[in-house]
């Protein structure tokens, strides 16, 4: 049997398991798929609405819409690529490497090649189906401006797989060479090199460009150029993004048959080529990787058995005593947090991605500073302050969902661990939301503190934003918390495939819901700002204050207690523990 034969066998299982999950979850839970449907219906409509307008008003800037529209279209594709190989790269080592269906499957009369070619396609579906979810409505608004034809959608559709399957490509590539060639040693020393050299050419492009606003002053011509100075790299012609984008844009102009030509047979060709390359490395290096991996995992457990028998005496002497942090909260309950913070940290998925986000909003929110100087009027400056705490709330939202919702599921096998400890798993879920509110909240209230010393909001103004990112970091992390527990998947450990459930996306809905309620009723307190321009030091005096300021209260609480409750009742029920 030829591979290709094997891994339609893995698809057509697939399929029908995934179609029987799917029937089962309507049947059990129908008015919560309506809701999501519901939901994302509106979401799509919503969002080709603001994509029109947006599009829209770029489009009608006098001598430069054209070019600027179509420089929107080619970051957002480089950027797109960016994240689509972290993620393949990130979720194929989860499921290669870190898998028991994995381990399984090299138990059958497979070949490791239809496995490793399955695997990275499996990995390709989970990470891209929302960046398809998100460009939809993108580009049906863009093909609206520009009054393209019907074959517009069918051309850029074809495109859009075949960039999807070279850029995943890519991403399993580099994943498969590390994995072989490179120790942990070696690859964090490359990534920390590969920062070193990232954070200094961007240090020396902003001593550059603050040189060059200084000598030449910030006249619009000069604006202009600095910001498509800034995203040349997405208009590079190795670029497999710049392919696609250049594709889209050429179907939406007359009389461009050769540009139009060129670039999708660019991507025909280089995925391809792309797949001939994973079918060989999954041939000649999948299997020795897997080898590599597991010794490297064996050769550390070793390290560290015989480094903590070398300190057994010295642990049972102080076993005696309480910890610091024990004595505030429990033996109990510090062993629990301690366990969930080693587990986060040794695996290289969790804290990277973690770090990636928080270090981008790090540096989106030092450059607030330059946007100080330009804004004279302050319904300005609020305006801005409120899209900074929406995007650290979306930002918090997606955190919560990729890393406190699959918590529970991730026990897996082990939750009768837990439930013969002498913790209540009552208490055990409480105290995964009290240390999931704690880290991810300290962590944005710390960009807050940093945007509003950048914005100059003032003492008053930074406090009232960073209790309103306070309120939505227990309210999310509430919601992600009951819902992982209320919509479990213990036969996974692959957290982003538990988070693609449907739980997960119930848990992302209900954020993306619960942050647009929470802003839309925050602007209505301040709405004298944007009315009037003047900024009341009292605004919290008034009946319409203290009533919204009751309505923001009563829903995070709403929020975080809800899903809490239910999960509570769910486990005394048993319904979960009587699954393992």
């Amino acid at each position: 049997m030829s591979t290709f034969s094997q891994w339609l066998i893995l698809l057509r299982v697939h399929i029908r398991m995934m179609r029987v999950k799917a029937l089962i979850a309507a049947k059990r839970s129908r008015l919560m798929t309506g809701t999501i449907v519901t939901f994302l219906i509106s979401y799509m409509i919503a969002a080709y609405w603001l994509f029109s307008e947006g599009l829209e008003y770029v489009s009608n800037l006098p001598a430069a819409g054209s070019l600027l529209s179509d420089r929107l279209i080619f970051v957002m594709f480089f950027c797109f690529m960016m994240m689509l190989i972290f993620s393949v790269g990130v979720t194929s080592y989860i499921s290669l490497y870190r898998n028991r269906d994995t381990r399984w499957l090299l138990t059958l009369p497979v070949s490791h090649q239809a496995i490793f070619l399955w695997k990275v396609f499996e990995s390709a579906m989970v990470s891209s189906w929302g960046l398809i979810f998100i460009l939809t409505p993108l580009l049906a608004a863009f093909a609206k401006i520009r009054e393209v034809s019907p074959d517009f959608f069918i051309k850029t559709a074809f495109v859009l797989v075949l960039f999807l399957i070279l850029v995943s490509s890519i991403g399993a590539a580099l994943l498969i060479i590390a994995t072989r060639w490179f120790s942990a040693r070696k690859l964090l020393l490359g990534l920390a090199l590969v920062a070193l050299i990232s954070f200094g050419s961007a240090l020396k492009q902003g001593i550059e460009d603050e040189k060059a606003a200084k000598d030449s002053g910030l006249s619009a011509a000069l604006t202009f150029q600095r910001v498509l100075h800034h995203t040349n790299a997405s208009v590079n012609r190795g670029m497999p993004s710049a392919w696609l984008s250049s594709s889209v844009i050429d179907w939406t102009r007359p009389y461009r048959h050769f540009g139009s030509a060129m670039y999708p047979t660019l991507l025909l060709s280089n995925a391809l080529m792309g797949i001939l390359l994973l079918t060989w490395a999954g041939n000649r290096w999948f299997y020795q990787s897997w080898n590599r991996s597991l010794q490297s995992a064996a050769f550390s457990a070793q390290r560290k058995y015989l480094r903590n028998r070398s300190s057994t005496a010295q642990i049972l002497r102080d076993f005696p005593r309480t910890p610091f942090l024990a004595r505030f909260i429990g033996r109990p309950i510090a062993a629990i947090s301690g366990k969930d913070l080693k587990t986060f940290f040794r695996d290289p998925a969790q804290w990277v991605q973690f770090t990636v986000v928080f270090g981008l909003l790090a540096i989106y929110s030092s450059g607030l500073r330059k946007m100080n100087g330009d804004m004279e009027q302050v319904r300005d400056l609020y305006l801005v302050a409120f899209l900074n705490l929406a995007v650290c709330a979306l930002a918090l939202s997606t955190l919560t969902t990729r890393f406190v919702f699959p918590q529970f599921s991730l026990e897996g096998r082990r939750l009768w661990i837990l439930a013969m400890s002498p913790l209540k798993m009552q208490s055990i879920i409480l105290q995964k939301f009290i240390s999931s509110t704690l880290a991810s909240g300290a962590l944005v209230m710390v960009i807050l503190v940093i945007s509003g010393y950048n914005l100059q909001l003032g003492v008053r103004d930074s406090l009232f934003f960073i209790a309103a990112v306070a309120l939505l970091a227990i309210g999310l992390n509430g919601l992600a918390v009951g819902l992982g527990v209320l919509f479990p998947n213990l036969e996974e450990s692959n957290a982003a495939k538990i988070v693609s459930g449907f739980g997960g996306t119930l848990c992302l809905v209900g954020s993306f819901i619960y942050i647009l309620a929470f802003i839309l009723v925050l602007a209505f307190l301040r709405w004298d700002v944007f009315k009037d321009g003047v900024v009341d030091p009292f605004w919290y005096e008034s009946p319409k204050s203290q009533a919204g300021i009751a309505i923001i209260l009563g829903l995070t609480i709403l929020v975080t207690v809800l899903p809490l409750f239910f999960s509570r009742k769910k486990l005394k029920r048993l319904e979960i523990l009587s699954i393992i």
